[in-house]
């Protein structure tokens, strides 16, 4: 079996960026303005799934971007 990974641009605003299985990532990013003061969540680019974390980048935050990445099969998305 091969297996095809096409680079992405890593986004200015991604803290922490982790791999999934299918070649999407979970990134770790701060919170647009209007949340709370340092505030970070992790988003899969596959599938959309998010997990929000009010203090910082803590542990369980990356836990759960790590976890995820190792069982998410949603393929990356195309960009255009």
């Amino acid at each position: 079996m091969t297996s095809q990974t096409v680079p992405t641009a890593w986004p200015a605003e991604a803290l922490y960026r982790f791999l999934t299985i299918v070649g999407a990532t979970v990134d770790i990013v701060p919170q647009p303005a209007g949340g709370l003061p340092g505030q970070h969540a992790a988003v899969c680019r596959g599938c959309d799934a998010d997990y929000t974390y009010a203090v910082g980048v803590s542990y369980d935050l990356k836990k759960w971007a790590q976890g995820h990445s190792e069982t998410c099969r949603a393929l990356p998305r195309p960009t255009t």
